[in-house]
């Protein structure tokens, strides 16, 4: 997948899916708190200014935004990714981060589009009405965003970037209540004039960048196609950076004796493993000859010695769980119930769902009670060190190119082309060689 085309004002960091962001906390909140002090005095000094200024900052944020939410999908990650509370992908990504299927932030685009061209108005000759416009376009985004700040509490995360777009839509908010008084008269006398003056350009501008936005976004997450019309395959993989140990105690989705082995290592807190796991079950059932093999990789201190900072909370004992679970042949069921359900996995959650899923309790607590689960979670880190895996998921695979591993640069949104892969490795068609690995920084979340 391309994604330059949408790269028009910042260029998003595409680490480890669950990693460090780009910047530290600090600069990112500073950063977004100056934009927003310097938003905020033009406005006070000229509310004219300040729509113009707020508009096209917002404009800029829902250009990466939107970047983002299509690299996010696809297995990159997000500069504003500090922590698992301070993660805009969580948001980027989440069930409230889409409208009709079209990323909210090009809403957001085609919004701020509409608003530059009222602050553009507001200049001329009838520009007075357009501040009723403003007014009116503020109370609906400050309206929605109350919405979004809900969802965001929910979701247990902020995005740096979003909250940024709030104060904005607040500052706009501000600005169409100065310039109606300004103006004097009536709002709703103000309001009726500048529908009649600029509602229908503001409209067509607005509709016209969020159709150009969804048109180019669409094309620059289509898979890249070869001059003879097929896929271009080399996108999708390249050589590990290490070596691919399988000690035979993975768990195994398919037919354990498949062509192609797919491995992937994960954390159940991992937001991005949480939308890879139904993707990689679908690849499974959709391809009989293939089998998924599971190692755990907790993105956490506790158990992993390859974190240098305390990471996710649960994580270990999450993927302690599901060793437990496997040792029932379970693993696969509670596996599934943790990434579905990922803001519960305390361990009462756990026990909980272990319980629904049909685990027996007794042996389920002395398993989690004994030291063998951490042990075997401990195990597979070890081997994901060995692999020099960056962050979770990771994904590798065997079988299209004979005994040579490659490691699957993917992202939820690919598993038509893993598909794809595969068909035409099962059909001897010639495929690409593997690449060498491209330079990577060695950082998780």
């Amino acid at each position: 997948m391309h994604f330059g085309t949408l790269l028009l004002a910042f260029v998003p960091a595409a680490h480890a899916a669950d990693g460090v962001g780009s910047l530290p906390a600090p600069a990112l909140i500073g950063g977004a708190v100056l934009v927003a002090a310097i938003v905020i005095v033009v406005a006070v000094r000229d509310a004219a200014l300040g729509v113009l200024a707020a508009a096209g900052t917002g404009a800029l944020a829902s250009v990466y935004l939107t970047t983002q939410h299509f690299v996010a999908k696809s297995g990159g990650e997000s500069l504003c990714n500090v922590s698992s509370v301070l993660n805009c992908d969580k948001i980027n990504t989440s069930e409230h981060s889409e409208l009709g299927g079209v990323p909210i932030a090009l809403y957001g685009l085609g919004f701020y589009a509409a608003m530059a061209f009222l602050g553009y108005a507001l200049r001329g000759a009838k520009g007075a009405s357009a501040g009723a416009l403003v007014l009116v376009g503020g109370v609906i985004a400050v309206g929605y965003d109350i919405f979004l700040a809900w969802a965001s509490y929910s979701e247990g995360a902020l995005c740096i970037f979003c909250t940024l777009t709030w104060v904005l839509n607040a500052t706009l908010l501000g600005c169409g209540y100065a310039l109606c008084k300004r103006a004097g008269g009536t709002l709703g006398d103000l309001l009726g004039k500048g529908l009649g003056d600029h509602a229908g350009a503001t409209l067509v501008v607005g509709m016209v960048v969020f159709i150009a936005g969804v048109l180019v976004s669409r094309q620059a997450t289509a898979p890249t196609v070869t001059a003879e019309g097929g896929m271009d395959f080399a996108m999708l993989y390249e050589k590990p950076m290490g070596r691919i140990d399988l000690d035979g105690t993975e768990p195994v989705k398919g037919d354990p004796a498949a062509r192609f082995t797919l491995v992937e290592w994960a954390d159940y807190e991992c937001p991005h493993c949480a939308l890879m796991a139904p993707v990689l079950k679908a690849i499974v059932a959709e391809n009989k000859d293939v089998k998924l093999l599971f190692k755990h990789y907790p993105i956490a201190q506790a158990c992993n010695r390859f974190v240098p900072f305390e990471g996710h909370q649960y994580a270990c004992a999450a993927a302690a769980a599901a060793e437990c679970a496997r040792l029932q042949g379970r693993f696969w069921e509670l596996s599934e119930a943790m990434f579905k359900n990922q803001k519960y996995l305390a361990p009462s959650d756990i026990r909980f769902m272990a319980e629904k899923q049909g685990i027996e309790g007794a042996s389920f607590e002395a398993c989690l009670q004994s030291p063998a689960a951490a042990d075997a979670v401990k195990a597979d880190v070890e081997g994901g060190g060995t692999a020099e895996i960056e962050g979770t998921p990771s994904v590798f695979l065997l079988g299209t190119h004979g005994d040579q591993w490659l490691r699957l640069k993917i992202g939820p949104g690919d598993g038509a082309a893993v598909n794809a892969l595969l068909a035409a490795a099962r059909s001897g068609q010639p495929l690409p060689p593997v690449p060498d690995p491209a330079p990577h920084d060695h950082e998780h979340e």
